[in-house]
Order: structure tokens, then C-alpha cells, then sequence
């Protein structure tokens, strides 16, 4: 993404990119843990007029002062500088209708937001594949199934307090528990759905690659007993 062309010559704070707000943001949210997207937002627009505006100004008026003083110093008297203060406000005024505004409205704010559109997309994409990396409620229930009955216990009564309890152990949603238990328990689910049959069958594969981890050879022994009687098509 370019920076605004008029200010090209002068240092930016930040260039508007996903990549440098994100350092600006995570930059103030190390000092301020509950610092939003919209304070970083307002601290680059105030840095746009307070710093750079500023600055390009102060450096324009003040070359201008000094090449004028340069070439007319005889004609100009110690006094007669303050007459150019008036002057330099009516340039500001010029500059800020002409060029200021306009570059702030065209340039500035749509390469801000589009920058804010990036970075929320990128968190929106880390969390997005953070669950790809989690396992289905199928599989937690699986595994808590396992670990159920190593410990010797009953399996979970299928109803409403169960989930509640569940998910809050997991933090899942409640409504997709009932089906998991009812699955593992019963095996009630749609057997002639391919696509179900898939995601069942990745389901216990994934529970079994868990307790390999953990080398808990009794584990997937219950898993392969309790997949064959899950899995089973009904004549």
C-alpha cells in the first residue's frame, strides 16, 4: 500500500499497512491491556494532524521565512518578520482546504480503515484456524468417555444438566453435546449419511492419535471396541 503522496518526503510514524498497525496496536496494548482497535485508530489520526500536518507546515512556513529573509534582509527590518505570521495563517488555511483536507479524506482515512480491514481479518483468520487445531465436540466426548471409564465410572447421563456441565468444562456449546453423547452412548446418528460416517470415523481417529500421544495402549483398545459398535450399520 502506498503512503499519501504530498507527504512522501517526510517521516511517517506509522506507513498504512495491516502489518505496521498491528505493531502500532500491540505496541499500546502492552502498556494498556484493555486498548481497543478504535484508540489505535484515533492515536494514528492524531498523529496525522498533530505530527505530520504539523510538521510538513512548520517546515514549509519556516523555509519560507528564511529564503525570504535570505534574499531581503537589507529591505526587512527586525519588525517587520512579525508581518509574516499573518501570512503564514492565511497559507495554512489554504493549505488546509486545497490539500490537508482532501488528502486526509481520499487518501488518509481509506488507507486507515482499509489497513483496520486487513488486521481484523488477520485476527479473524488466526482464530478461525486456532479451531481447525481443536478437536470436535465428538471427539472431546470421546476422550472423556475413554478417561471415564479407566477411571472406572459410569458413563454420563444424557440430559440437560450433563451439557451444562460439560460445556462448561469445555467451553462448547451445549447444544452440541446432546448429539455426541447420544452417538457415543447409543450410537444414535444418521448411519446412512457418507458425510456423517466421514466425520465420525476422523472423530475416533482423532481420539485414538490423542491417547497415542500419551502411549495409552488401553485407551485406544476401548476406542476400537467402541467404534466398531458406533459405526456398525444396521441391517
Amino acid at each position: 500500500m502506498k503512503k499519501i503522496n504530498f507527504i512522501q518526503a517526510f517521516s511517517l510514524p506509522q506507513s498504512l499497512t495491516a502489518i505496521s498497525f498491528k505493531a502500532e496496536h500491540e505496541r499500546f496494548k502492552s502498556r494498556f491491556a484493555d486498548w481497543s482497535i478504535n484508540a489505535t485508530k484515533r492515536k494514528i489520526i492524531g498523529a496525522f494532524w498533530l505530527k505530520i500536518l504539523l510538521n510538513h507546515f512548520c517546515v514549509l512556513i519556516l523555509s519560507g521565512i528564511l529564503i525570504v529573509l535570505m534574499i531581503n534582509w537589507k529591505q526587512l527590518g527586525g519588525i517587520n518578520i512579525f508581518l509574516l505570521l499573518p501570512f503564514s495563517f492565511i497559507v495554512f488555511a489554504v493549505l488546509f482546504l486545497t490539500m490537508y483536507w482532501p488528502t486526509y479524506q481520499l487518501e488518509f482515512l481509506p488507507h486507515l480503515e482499509t489497513a483496520i480491514e486487513v488486521y481484523k481479518g488477520q485476527q479473524l483468520e488466526g482464530i478461525q484456524q486456532c479451531k481447525k487445531q481443536q478437536y470436535s465436540v465428538v471427539t472431546l466426548m470421546l476422550i472423556q468417555h475413554v478417561y471415564q471409564e479407566l477411571a472406572g465410572l459410569d458413563p454420563f447421563l444424557i440430559n440437560t444438566n450433563t451439557s451444562q456441565q460439560l460445556a462448561k468444562q469445555y467451553g462448547i456449546s451445549i447444544k452440541s453435546i446432546m448429539p455426541a453423547l447420544l452417538l457415543i452412548q447409543r450410537g444414535d446418528w444418521n448411519k446412512s449419511s457418507i458425510r456423517k460416517r466421514t466425520e465420525t470415523l476422523d472423530d475416533f481417529e482423532a481420539a485414538k492419535d490423542h491417547f497415542q500421544q500419551i502411549n495409552c495402549e488401553k485407551a485406544i483398545t476401548i476406542l476400537e471396541r467402541l467404534q466398531h459398535k458406533v459405526t456398525r450399520v444396521a441391517c
